[in-house]
C-alpha cells in the first residue's frame, strides 16, 4: 500500500513532547494501479488490435458487463468509502481497469443491441462485444474479464491515475540512471 503522509503541525514551545508529527492522509491499494499503462498495451497487441479494444473500451459500454463490475463491490477499493451512499464525497462511479492485458474472446454487438449500454464518444472505440453470450458460453473467461476492472469513485480514479504517473515517472529516471550508469563503465 501507498501511504501518502502529510506534516502536521510542528510541535510548539508549550506543547507536551507526545504530540504526532505525521498523520496518515490517505492510504491506497497498489493492486490498483495497471502494471503496463494502457497506451504501452497497443504496442504489445498490435496484431490483435480489435479484440484487445473490445476489451479495453467496448466491454464498458456493455449493459450486462457494466452491471457486473458495478455489483463487484458496494465499497471504493482506494478510498474504502460507500459506493452508492449519498454521504460519499464522491458519488460518480467510474470502471477502473487495474490491467489491460487481456483479448476479447466475443463478437461484435449490432449498433441497435439493447446490451449497449452507452454510445461511443467521439474517438472513442465504436464497437461492444456480446458480453451475455460470452457470460453463458464462457463463464470463466467471462469472469476474467471482470476480475480485471473495478468500480471506484470517479476522484479517486483520478487519484489512481495519478499515483501511476508518479511511479512510472520513477521507473522511468530509475531506468534512465541505470542506463547512464552502465554506458559511463
Amino acid at each position: 500500500m501507498i501511504t501518502i503522509v502529510k506534516p502536521v503541525n510542528i510541535q510548539q514551545k508549550d506543547e507536551p513532547m507526545n504530540k504526532t508529527f505525521f498523520r496518515k492522509e490517505k492510504q491506497m491499494p497498489l493492486f490498483l494501479v495497471p502494471k503496463v499503462r494502457k497506451r504501452h498495451v497497443p504496442l504489445i497487441y498490435k496484431d490483435h488490435e480489435t479484440a484487445w479494444k473490445l476489451f479495453a473500451e467496448g466491454a464498458l459500454r456493455n449493459k450486462v458487463f457494466h452491471d457486473d463490475v458495478l455489483n463487484r463491490g458496494s465499497r471504493c477499493l482506494a478510498c474504502g468509502q460507500p459506493l452508492n451512499s449519498g454521504k460519499t464525497k464522491y458519488p460518480h462511479i467510474e470502471k477502473h481497469h487495474h490491467c489491460y492485458i487481456r483479448l476479447c474472446v466475443g463478437t461484435i454487438l449490432p449498433d441497435n443491441s439493447a446490451d449497449i449500454y452507452r454510445e461511443a464518444k467521439s474517438r472513442e472505440f465504436p464497437h461492444v462485444p456480446d458480453c451475455r453470450q460470452c457470460k453463458e458460453t464462457n463463464p470463466d473467461y467471462y469472469e476474467g474479464c471482470i476480475k480485471k476492472i473495478f468500480p471506484v469513485h470517479g476522484k479517486c480514479h483520478g487519484h489512481i491515475h495519478e499515483v501511476e504517473k508518479v511511479l512510472f515517472e520513477r521507473l522511468d529516471t530509475m531506468f534512465r540512471n541505470d542506463f547512464a550508469q552502465a554506458a559511463s563503465k
